[in-house]
């Protein structure tokens, strides 16, 4: 027999072990995956979430007129009560049209009194004149006196008459004025007092915007104030898992400066983020931040009841084209399946629905494909012994 020359058999023979090797890792290799057996178990589960510390009735204190800040009472920080003074106004030329005001109001009043003087004199001209006219009348028609004497008689009726209306408009005309200036005064008055900043409510200044010496107009503010008994975290939720909330639950709040408060969900809003799909969940504190932070960014940590559930690690979970799932072994092989998830405590999450009693849940995902074959590596089962 012919021999293979030993360069020749060394390819095969490499050859050989290259086709071995790859058979054995595409058919008879199975890798090892780490699984555990889920069931259902009773779970005390937790809802987690961002949000913000906010308060539910944040005012901003302005001033209704437009002037120069003179003094300042209050600064951000301070507790406040409501109708406290927090700052004024120059009043300078408010006293100035004030004064100017009041001394129109009291010409008009003078002149008032002197108009209605006026008409009572028109007023007796006019009764005397009336009855000379009827006295004179009644002797003309007798021919006791001449036509020129009664024609003399009937025009001083008609100046007694023309006098009166006269008189009668500039008491209307001056009672006008009075009313005008008074309404002046009346402003003017209300424009001194509004010079005066004061508080709305009871609440905490959060911060002040304008400075000994600006010009301070309406609408813009000066305070910012809240209402220490409306203030809450607005916590977002996945609106998967806002079934399972309800007002009252206890929360744990820990605030982004490291302090950590009790709670209670106080309020769920009914409309969700159309591009996030998260609901805003309001909570409130129990004992209230000192300092109180507006704004300070908090995990919230909702409670819900225990309930039976699927329990398996968070590490198990995976996102697939969009989708959330675990990957299950079925017939030695890996097979994605989606998930809908619960709620979360200590690295375990709850699943609602896509599993079922006994099912094999991969713990390490990430290092087998879907369709792969795979030996299952038994864990311990979930939230307990296998």
């Amino acid at each position: 027999m012919k021999k293979i020359p030993t360069a020749k058999a060394l390819v095969v023979v490499v050859g050989l072990i290259i086709i071995i090797f790859a058979l054995y890792r595409f058919i008879w290799f199975r890798p090892a995956a780490k699984v555990i057996r889920v069931k259902q178990q009773e779970f005390q589960g937790k809802i987690h979430g961002p949000g913000t510390v906010q308060s539910k009735v944040p005012v901003a204190v302005s001033t209704k007129i437009t002037g120069i800040l003179e003094k300042l009472h209050a600064d951000q920080g301070d507790k406040v009560t409501t109708g406290q003074l927090l700052g004024e106004l120059d009043v300078a030329e408010v006293n100035a049209r004030l004064e100017a005001f009041r001394a129109a109001r009291h010409k008009a009043q003078q002149d008032v009194e002197r108009a209605k003087a006026s008409v009572v004199k028109a007023q007796a001209n006019l009764s005397l004149a009336q009855s000379n006219y009827r006295r004179d009348l009644e002797v003309f028609n007798s021919g006791y006196i001449s036509q020129a004497a009664f024609d003399i008689t009937q025009a001083q009726l008609k100046v007694a008459e023309s006098e009166h209306t006269e008189t009668q408009k500039a008491l209307t005309a001056f009672a006008s004025a009075l009313t005008q200036s008074a309404a002046e005064v009346k402003a003017a008055e209300a424009s001194r007092e509004y010079t005066r900043i004061l508080a709305p409510m009871d609440g905490l200044i959060t911060s002040r915007r304008a400075e000994i010496g600006d010009t301070v107009t309406p609408g813009v503010p000066v305070f910012n104030l809240v209402d220490l008994n409306q203030i809450w975290v607005a916590a977002w939720i996945d609106e998967a898992q806002i079934a399972q909330l309800k007002k009252g639950q206890h929360t744990v709040i820990t605030l982004r400066s490291g302090r950590t408060f009790n709670g209670k969900v106080i309020r769920l809003n009914k409309e969700a983020d159309t591009v996030t799909r998260e609901l805003e969940v309001d909570v409130t504190f129990d004992k209230l931040p000192e300092p109180l932070v507006i704004g300070e960014e908090a995990e919230v940590f909702i409670f819900i009841e225990k309930q039976n559930a699927f329990i398996i690690p968070a590490t198990a979970i995976i996102s697939r084209d969009g989708k959330t799932g675990v990957m299950t072994i079925t017939e030695g092989r890996a097979v994605f399946q989606e998930i809908t998830l619960g709620a979360e405590d200590s690295g375990m999450v709850a699943v609602q629905q896509g599993l079922q009693d006994g099912e094999l849940i991969i713990v390490q995902p990430g290092i087998c494909e879907p369709g792969q074959k795979v030996k299952p590596d038994f864990q311990s089962t979930a939230g307990g012994k296998r």
